[in-house]
């Protein structure tokens, strides 16, 4: 049976190997930016076009990687999003495709997690990525992350995109949790 650790190892040695561009970002990207808490996956921003999904598939398959081939490709053509297994463990992929998140991977950041170097987020693009699906787990995390980095955050970085992403959104929703977090 595989650890979560010898899962995310196996996936970032993949995801280097054939020299993807990609950031963590998730559970595991939190513990790292904010506090430490549990999660039963792997979280990945990709940057790949949907026509290579094909072509990726294939190669996480003979890295030892599983999935269900058709299942994966309609999910990405509909969501933008796929998913690969090793184990009883997934990683989850979402496919980068927004000006903020094609920023986001020109700012990451390599961090040893694990023993293994891994590409993430800076604090402040963490946060965004947890403030736009407003869950109740990415809320508490993007406040861990606001709370940790209070003193050393880019506040006018997070306000610029926070009020771009909210007009995108036709929803103040991002900015004003932005404003929530930043007076912490």
């Amino acid at each position: 049976m595989k650890s979560l650790q010898e899962v995310f190892k196996k996936t970032i040695s993949f995801l280097d190997k054939q020299e993807f561009d990609y950031l963590v970002i998730g559970g595991i990207a939190s513990s790292v930016l904010g506090y430490p808490r549990m999660t039963g996956d792997v979280d990945i921003c990709i940057f790949i076009k949907k026509s290579l999904v094909r072509d990726f598939l294939q190669r996480a398959r003979k890295e030892g990687f599983t999935f269900n081939e058709k299942e994966m490709l309609k999910k990405t053509k509909e969501t933008g999003t796929f998913q690969i297994l090793l184990g009883e463990f997934h990683v989850d992929f979402l496919i980068l495709s927004t000006d903020f998140e094609k920023t986001a991977l020109s700012r990451k950041q390599r961090v040893n997690i694990y023993g293994i170097d891994a590409p993430l987020p800076t604090p402040e693009d963490l946060i965004l990525f947890k403030i736009i699906p407003a869950r109740h787990i990415d809320l508490a995390d993007a406040e861990n992350i606001a709370k940790r980095h209070s003193i050393k955050l880019d506040k006018i970085y997070l306000e610029k995109w926070a009020m771009k992403l909210s007009d995108e959104a036709e929803d103040m929703r991002i900015y004003n949790e932005v404003k929530r977090l930043l007076k912490l």
